[in-house]
């Protein structure tokens, strides 16, 4: 299992991480756009199974869901998660990212994977149900200042 703390610095180092530097204007993004909530995954994984099961719907019911762009990238296997060809073409710099950063190189395809954009840039990303709980949802209900 993650330590939060651990979770935490990967999300900072993706964050911090020159490569995934975008301009907004590059991504089509402009002033007032909603954050894009990645979910990658694939039908293989258990720990998929229950997100998409359990957290999913929950998600989806709750206020913050309205405030989100929320996306899936949902492959048959883990090795098809890292092929550009899994990715929706507007996504694929994330994955690009993704790989380039020390996080992408250390946990790969370790699922479910979630990627918090904002204004064109990855802001957060985690790995795990419990990093989802711990880690992400509260802070997109920060980022959108939404109640559970």
């Amino acid at each position: 299992m993650l330590k939060r703390r651990s979770v935490i610095a990967a999300g900072l180092s993706l964050a911090a991480a020159p490569v995934l530097a975008r301009t907004a204007a590059a991504q089509g993004a402009t002033k007032g756009t909603k954050p894009i909530l990645i979910f990658a995954g694939d039908e293989t994984s258990e720990a998929c199974k229950v997100w998409r099961t359990q957290w999913e719907p929950l998600f989806k019911q709750a206020p913050v869901f309205q405030k989100v762009d929320y996306r899936v990238v949902f492959p048959k296997t883990p090795a098809l998660l890292l092929k550009p060809a899994s990715w929706p073409s507007d996504l694929r710099w994330v994955l690009d990212a993704f790989l380039m950063s020390q996080v992408g190189v250390e946990q790969g395809a370790e699922t479910p994977r979630f990627f918090l954009v904002q204004n064109g840039q990855i802001t957060f990303t985690a790995v795990g149900n419990n990093a989802w709980r711990d880690v992400m949802w509260p802070t997109l209900l920060d980022v959108t200042n939404s109640q559970p």
